[in-house]
């Protein structure tokens, strides 16, 4: 590794250092100023206005060192600046902190030597962001507040206040008003009261700052590009089966020059990451990830690739270097060797037949030919079917169920006794296959509902031209292969264990298993990064964009 492509992660981290002494320094040395040097200099006002600047500037710095590690220029910008408001602030207080002081020195220096390594791109912002911003500031400056009382004036205060008393102080100075708290000294109520001021102050500052200096959102996709994705993924008939996810509407699309081949792909936690494989006309394949390539150099951000295939997964570690990880199979049930006979289809033809026999029936029709009454009884189903699970995928499901502007997309539903029982749903894969985008069903359904609507799916596919159908999604699909062999050592069968226990609250192991009974064809999957120190963010990143680790967002299907 180059010493300079480190360089920015240990100014970004020296930047922590700086801005947790700043705090610390500011939050736990009592103050020890003689009131008469303070009123032969300056006013109180002003010592105790540079005191919450100091602090403040050390807050922003610990903040800002993120951005330094991810090399932001705007970031880089803004450290400078709030050293120097640092320095000049503890420059009007009369202290002796000399160590705090060579440190800033120090990180402007760094910054201004290695300035060409902070050349990347402000993130995107929400318009959610000055709330976001608001809401941290007050929560740092109310208990910021809440430590100065306690430490900075502790000696000062007369008589035991109650814990009500220490909050309603530090909130009501934040808005200029003296609160129940005495203290012995009239200097020092009116040092805690400037000092909560000037947070106040800030905290009203900050969301300002923020709302106009927003950086305009990544553009979603747009309905002329979903129109055009929609059409490179249908005509192409070497499509990967997780093509038509690229059309998600949370997505993001790069574009080769011409449009006729593109990459959809989300930013997450400073990480690019793309979905499966590039779509549309594969010679222009190298093209879209130069141009996908170029973006994340200009942002600094993390290329990655989420559920890329073989076919994509060689493209992409030729053209970007990308290192590659297996992180499981995808199930295609080749519908002309697809067959019930057998001793290995047994249990799914037993479950057929047992279930038929409980008075279930199955249909698969295209969706958008179902009454519109049956449109609504199903959307409705789909959200009652969650059970409160928040909505997951990125790479390998739809962000949306029976709408519109999915005219080619098929269902197949269970009934028993004419009342709808379970469904799958399925998005196109060119013009002759399926993918399974969500399996649901109703509590408490009789076991071999599923099997009964892929069997049905299967026969129907067979009858209306249907080559393959791609069922789920099976992690670690190869280590539960390996462990079940007799030669499996203990690291396997270990790991196997790992895996195993983490299926009570995943559907990891039950996946696999599920999906082995049809004998499908296996499709290996892949997740590429760029080094092997990029993994653990990239694989932070694609958990969250999947939606294994949520937010405080909504995930409920719309």
């Amino acid at each position: 590794m180059k010493i300079s492509g480190s360089v920015p992660k240990w100014i970004g981290r020296f930047a922590y250092l700086v801005g947790l002494f700043d705090m610390g320094a500011n939050l736990f040395r009592p103050i020890r100023i003689r009131a008469h040097k303070i009123d032969h200099y300056l006013p109180l006002a002003v010592h105790s206005t540079a005191f919450a600047t100091a602090f403040f500037t050390g807050v922003i710095t610990l903040i800002l060192a993120r951005g330094l590690i991810r090399r932001k220029r705007r970031a880089w910008t803004m450290s400078i600046s709030i050293l120097v408001i640092s320095l000049i602030a503890n420059g009007l207080r009369f202290t002796d902190q000399p160590f705090e002081e060579i440190l800033s020195v120090v990180l402007i220096i760094l910054l201004l030597a290695y300035r060409k390594e902070f050349y990347a791109k402000s993130d995107p912002t929400t318009k959610l962001r000055p709330v976001y911003g608001f809401v941290f500031a007050f929560i740092i400056f109310f208990i910021s507040g809440i430590l100065i009382l306690l430490f900075r004036h502790g000696s000062q205060i007369s008589g035991n206040p109650s814990v009500k008393e220490i909050l309603l102080t530090v909130l009501e100075g934040l808005v200029g008003i003296t609160g129940p708290v005495k203290f012995i000294s009239d200097r020092s109520n009116d040092a805690l009261g400037f000092t909560l001021g000037t947070f106040g102050i800030f905290l009203i500052l900050i969301p300002v700052w923020l709302y106009f200096r927003r950086i305009e959102p990544t553009p979603k996709m747009s309905d002329e590009e979903l129109e055009i994705v929609k059409k490179l993924i249908k005509h192409d008939l070497e499509q990967d089966s997780l093509g038509y996810f690229a059309t998600r509407l949370d997505k993001s699309v790069i574009w080769a020059k011409n449009r006729k081949a593109g990459i959809a792909y989300r930013v997450q936690g400073g990480v690019m990451l793309a979905s499966g494989d590039p779509f549309g006309e594969y010679s222009l394949w190298p093209e879209a990830i130069e141009e996908f390539l170029t973006v994340a150099k200009e942002h600094a951000w993390t290329p990655a690739v989420m559920g890329a295939s073989d076919h994509g997964g060689e493209v992409w570690v030729d053209k970007a270097e990308m290192l590659a990880i297996d992180i499981g199979d995808e199930a295609i049930i080749n519908v002309a060797n697809f067959t019930l006979e057998g001793r290995s289809m047994s249990n799914v033809r037993q479950m057929v037949n047992r279930i038929k026999r409980k008075g279930y029936t199955s249909q698969t029709t295209k969706f958008c030919e179902l009454e519109p009454s049956l449109q609504r009884e199903m959307q409705e189903l789909a959200k009652k079917w969650r059970y409160g699970v928040p909505e997951r995928g990125f790479s390998m499901s739809m962000d949306r169920f029976g709408e519109a502007i999915d005219q080619e997309t098929y269902i197949t539903i269970a009934r028993q006794d004419g009342v709808v029982k379970g469904f799958l749903y399925f998005v196109p894969w060119t013009t002759n296959r399926l993918s399974l985008d969500r399996m649901q069903r109703e509590k408490g359904t009789d076991p071999g509902v599923s099997e009964l609507m892929i069997v049905s799916t299967v026969e129907y596919a067979a009858e209306h031209g249907l080559t393959h159908i791609s069922l789920n999604f099976a992690a670690f699909r190869s280590l539960f292969e390996r462990a079940d062999k007799i030669s499996a050592g203990p690291i396997v069968r270990s790991t196997r264990n790992f895996i195993r226990f983490l299926s009570n609250w995943f559907q990891v192991e039950s996946l696999y298993r599920f999906n082995a009974k049809f004998q499908p064809e296996w499709e290996t999957r892949y997740v590429l990064y760029p080094k092997a120190s990029d993994l653990v963010s990239v694989g932070w990143a694609a958990l969250r964009a999947e939606k294994f680790i949520t937010s405080f967002r909504s995930h409920s299907v719309r």
